[in-house]
């Protein structure tokens, strides 16, 4: 498995309008669409890490270089958000000056995106990363704190197999 491919079947799934039809649990159909940013360079992720000392995981680097983030299963009020590099740096910059941010989180998480309409965020912890441990994701929801065993590729996979749907809640 790998990100490359995991996007290269989905993107083939896609209608020209960058939908596809889910169903949801209860038998619910919706449309929903992929949008996609620009891939990152391999400069700004060295930028980032220079930046920041958090360490990106491979096949994070891997997405972002496929498509530097976008809004996942967005049915035009609902989506997941995966951040671009900017995003992510921003978050970091606004952790050092937010004290709910330093009271909530970890200095060692930065937050990778959130899901519109939830309120739950998705972080890697870094030092997780630096340790080459492959269970570095994190997943907040409100008054409660999940460590996800798994890393960014097969998160991303299962989510795209689940529909959209948070099934490390099931």
């Amino acid at each position: 498995m790998s990100i490359e491919l995991i996007l290269t079947s989905l993107n083939k799934r896609l209608k020209k309008e960058k939908t596809i039809t889910i169903q949801r649990k209860n038998g619910e159909t919706l449309n929903v669409t992929f949008d996609w940013n620009k891939p990152v360079s391999d400069q700004e992720l060295k930028e980032f890490s220079l930046k920041t000392n958090h360490i990106l995981p491979k096949d994070f680097c891997a997405f972002l270089k496929l498509c530097n983030g976008g809004k996942l299963f967005s049915d035009g009020m609902d989506y997941f958000e995966l951040f671009n590099i900017k995003e992510i740096l921003n978050y970091l910059n606004e952790y050092d000056k937010n004290l709910n941010y330093k009271s909530a989180y970890n200095k060692n998480w930065y937050m990778i995106g959130y899901y519109k309409g939830y309120g739950d965020y998705l972080f890697i912890d870094s030092e997780k990363v630096a340790n080459c441990e492959d269970d570095y994701l994190i997943y907040v929801q409100v008054g409660a704190i999940q460590r996800l065993s798994m890393n960014f590729e097969t998160w991303l996979d299962r989510f795209i197999v689940a529909q959209g749907a948070r099934y490390w809640l099931w």
